[in-house]
Formats: structure tokens, sequence, C-alpha cells
């Protein structure tokens, strides 16, 4: 998987402020693109190029002219630099709200914890623009085993998440958040199993100790953590968590929704890849809740 960095003279493009520009310059189907795209910036940056021309009403060769009349090479290095501005000023790029300060105290909670929410999403959706994940989730779907490690409150939270996503499309997965079952069970896996381990900090010794120990032995190592940090130099490979933190010491770090992401990518990568087999255990675990009288097909699976 390899991630996309952009240089210093890349971190300056104002994308926004080009197209509003066009708005001004451009014709006809240029302009309708121009006003899609500015209207849902996320869609524009992650779906594909057929959804956004059918969404514009225009030809899919219109987006790679709008691309290099913006300046850039093509519709990569665009749909790139749109999830880049939302990252970093996704808030901004929203409808307007009251200022929190003038909201009741519900209310100022329920707007910084959202917003916290969009950022941290954001910030994940710039961060992982340009990774591949299908790698991974083929290694995941044919594992013959699959062991999950987070130690701490957030990582371990993941862990367990993941376990749930992925028991459910009948893989064999396990999630460990004691630092001692860590290693123990790193030490008796075989070539086929896959281990995947988190860590917000990337320093997190049992984690980092069983990755090593299930390489050791064969295994593939996946990691989801902070780049550049001792656990990613550790795995096979890694899905960047990329966070920052707000700095109010009365709020839950916003990370955990970055952690969130990334486990919703990797199950939802994983059951693609697995395709139609999965419906058969998801049947199972639905039908099992009609024990429970929860028989509504809208709610999800599992409360």
């Amino acid at each position: 998987m390899d991630k996309r960095v952009p240089d210093d003279s890349e971190r300056t493009v104002d994308i926004i402020a080009r197209l509003q520009d066009r708005l001004e310059r451009g014709r006809g189907a240029e302009i309708r693109l121009v006003e899609s795209i500015l209207a849902n910036p996320q869609f524009a940056a992650h779906a594909p190029i057929a959804q956004i021309a059918e969404r514009a009403g225009v030809s899919e060769p219109t987006i790679t002219r709008l691309a290099r009349a913006l300046g850039f090479p093509g519709t990569r290095e665009m749909r790139f630099h749109l999830a880049q501005a939302l990252a970093i000023g996704g808030a901004y790029l929203r409808e307007p709200s009251a200022p929190v300060e003038e909201l009741p105290l519900s209310g100022q909670v329920v707007a910084k914890v959202a917003s916290g929410a969009h950022a941290a999403l954001d910030l994940m959706s710039m961060a992982l623009a340009d990774i591949d994940l299908e790698p991974m989730a083929k290694e995941i779907s044919r594992a013959s085993q699959i062991l999950v490690y987070g130690t701490g409150g957030s990582s371990s939270f993941a862990a367990v998440e993941l376990q749930n996503r992925l028991f459910r499309l009948g893989l064999h997965v396990t999630a460990h958040t004691d630092p001692q079952l860590q290693r123990m069970s790193a030490s008796v896996l075989e070539p086929k199993a896959v281990v995947i381990g988190f860590s917000v900090s990337g320093q997190a010794a049992s984690v980092m100790d069983a990755v090593t120990i299930a390489r050791q032995y064969g295994a593939r190592a996946f990691v989801v953590t902070t780049p550049n940090s001792p656990l990613a130099a550790a795995g096979d490979d890694i899905l960047p968590l990329t966070f920052k933190e707000d700095g109010n010491l009365y709020k839950p770090s916003s990370m955990r929704y970055a952690l969130l992401s990334a486990v919703d990518m990797i199950a939802m990568a994983t059951a693609l890849t697995l395709g139609k087999k999965v419906l058969e255990p998801l049947r199972r675990v639905r039908h099992s809740l009609a024990s429970q009288n929860i028989k509504n097909p809208n709610l999800p699976i599992g409360d």
C-alpha cells in the first residue's frame, strides 16, 4: 500500500479557491461540474469518476478537462487535493451553524463532539486517499486464523470491534487485549495466519512484541498506527492512523472516530473481497436475533 505524501509546494494549493474562480470563467458543462463538486466535495474526492459525471450531468472527459484547467496533470491529482482541502478546512466547507459559545450546554456538547468526529474523518479521508486496501483485504480473507491486538482504552476497543466485524463474515478471528496473551498467541501462529495490531502511539510494547513474534513464525502482520512509529516499522504493512487533538480536556478524544473508520474500512474491504459467500453467515446472524424478537431488517446486525 503506497501512501501519497504531498511535497511543500503541493500543500499550498487551494483547490477550493481555484474551483470558485472557474465558476466565474467557465461555461456550460464545466460550471455544472464545479457547482456539483463544491456542493459535495467529499463525494467528488472519493466517488468513481463515472458517478461524479453522472451526478453533475456531464461527460467524464469534462472532468479531465476541468482538472487540467485547474492546473493538475489529471483527475487523480485534483481529487487528492480535494481530500486534502477537506482535511485541512472541512469544517468551513459545511453549512454554517450558530457559534458554539452561543448554544446551551447540551448544544455545545453535541456541536463539539460532532465537529471533532467530522475533523477526524476528514483527516483519515486525506491520509487514506491513495491507500490500496485490496492486498490487505485479500490476505485477511484467506487467512487460516486472524489475531487482532490492541492494548489500552482506544486500541483495545478497536481490536474488539474489528473482531465483531470479521467473525460475522465467517472468518476465524480472535481479539486479544491482554499483553501476555498477545505474546503467547503470536508464538503459536502458522504461516497462513494474519495478525492486525492497533496502537495510537505506535509504542505499545506488547503489540510490537506480538507483531514481531508472529512475523518470526511466518504470519503476515498489518498495523493500524501512526506513521513513522516503532509499530509502523514492525509490521509488514501499515494502514496509517492520522488525527489531530483539539486540546479540549473535557471532551473524549476524537481520535476514536479515526480508529473506528479504520476498522470499518478493513471490514468492508474484506467483505467485498469475500463477495457473496459472506451473505450466508450474515443471514445466520440475523436469523439468530429473531429469537430475541429483533426482526426489523433495517436495524444493524447486533445490538
